[in-house]
């Protein structure tokens, strides 16, 4: 918890002050621009947690294929870097529940609403190359909604804010001078998202210390302002 918090603290004071420090480049008309991003979630994102049982009982909530979307507004920054605020949303139905490694029917869906903050490193290329290659990692808070519903009385139950951060990687192809495609990967976790679970009918009102997992690609459009 303490290293997620100082990742938070460290991205978002290197961000500001590059942003103040330095001038934006010559990118764009103004070096901002804004875009958005549809998300395709992978089969196999997953939540785990476990129970203060005697043994500890492990839960491990398992999700389908889903999707969702960003809207987000960046900066270049000196040394290829860029600034990103984004608002990001995604859902995924649950595809199985695992208690103990086995598996057990289950239905529900998990939901995250996050606002991040993104540093971006565009890779240096030479100036006629077809596409521009970049690597990033961002940090936010994030809104997380659970419910895992699996047989008897076993279930899992969330809905809080807890840190998250994710690590990026992909490329933009140029439409025009001012405007491009954009396509990448993105592994996202959310720290310490505690949830309320049941275990053979015995309810612990808060379970272990647990992270949500996730994975996705997204494809965008983004246009300088």
């Amino acid at each position: 918890m303490l290293a997620s918090k100082s990742l938070i603290a460290g991205l978002f004071l290197l961000g500001g002050g590059a942003a103040l420090a330095q001038p934006a480049d010559e990118s764009g008309p103004s070096g901002v621009y804004a875009g958005l991003r549809s998300s395709y979630a992978f089969s196999g994102n997953n939540v785990t947690t476990w129970a203060p049982t005697t043994p500890m009982t492990q839960l491990r909530g398992s999700f389908a294929g889903g999707g969702g979307g960003s809207v987000y507004a960046s900066t270049h920054l000196p040394l290829n870097l860029r600034l990103e605020v984004e608002g990001l949303y995604r859902y995924q139905t649950l595809s199985k529940v695992t208690l103990d490694g086995t598996a057990v029917p289950a239905t529900g869906h998990t939901q995250i609403a996050t606002p991040m903050m993104n540093i971006l490193w565009d890779i240096p290329m030479p100036l006629d190359a077809p596409l521009q290659p970049f690597v990033g990692m961002g940090v936010g808070a994030a809104y997380t909604e659970t419910v895992a519903a699996g047989a008897g009385n076993t279930y899992m139950h969330q809905s809080r804010w807890d840190p998250a951060y994710s690590f990026i990687t992909g490329f933009s192809p140029p439409l025009d001078d001012y405007s491009r495609l954009t396509a990448m990967y993105r592994w996202m976790q959310v720290r310490d998202a505690r949830h309320n679970c049941a275990v053979s009918g015995t309810i612990q009102s808060v379970c272990l210390s647990n992270a949500v997992n996730s994975s996705a690609v997204d494809l965008g459009y983004e246009m300088d302002l």
